[in-house]
């Protein structure tokens, strides 16, 4: 993984600094990667920052929704959660998480509901929440994928191709269906009052 800038160049992150689906805070100092806190073998979604004319890097585990007992796989290797993007000022994060809703030691089977969306905010009372996902259209997996530059507003996916909303981590919004009958939606914009929608 690494980060460029007009200033610093290009910049390697350290090998234990994987990515899957990076973002990065409007500034373009905070981005969201992987990050194995613990040793276990398991990632979770973490926040890079850099700073000062250094560039010094300072990482922030968002933590997950399991314990750190469990994830899924990808490109950079097992992880209980993955950040999928960062609002502008990167006080908020959204993602996807996993969790073991059944106990089998696994959380990795859609149809149980063990991939579900995230949203992480930072202090005092934040942390990672699991987004609600009671009236997705379908059985299949959740995820959060893109937010405003204000974090009010969240979009998602139910399943890859349903597109689904969160307004203020509200209940979940279906734009696969009627009214809208959208197929996709990645793209809104800082006040979250205007949708992409595909």
């Amino acid at each position: 993984v690494f980060k460029w800038d007009a200033v610093h160049g290009f910049a390697i992150l350290p090998p234990e600094l994987t990515a899957s689906n990076t973002t990065m805070s409007r500034n373009g100092q905070i981005m969201n990667v992987q990050y194995d806190d613990n040793g276990n073998g398991i990632g979770q979604a973490t926040l890079a920052t850099f700073t000062g004319k250094s560039n010094k890097l300072t990482v922030t585990p968002l933590g997950d929704l399991n314990g750190d007992t469990c994830g899924g796989s990808s490109s950079s290797g097992i992880n209980s959660s993955f950040g999928w993007a960062v609002d502008d000022s990167a006080h908020t994060v959204v993602g996807t998480a996993y969790i073991d809703t059944d106990e089998d030691g696994g959380c990795t089977t859609p149809t149980k509901g063990e991939v579900v969306p995230f949203i992480w905010t930072d202090g005092k009372n934040g942390g990672m929440r699991q987004l609600p996902t009671e009236g997705a259209p379908s059985a299949s997996w959740v995820r959060a994928h893109a937010i405003s530059g204000n974090g009010k507003f969240v979009l998602g996916s139910n399943g890859g191709s349903r597109p689904v909303a969160w307004v203020n981590e509200g209940p979940l919004v279906d734009l696969y269906n009627a009214p809208y009958q959208a197929r996709d939606a990645y793209a809104v914009n800082y006040e979250g009052d205007r949708v992409v929608l595909g």
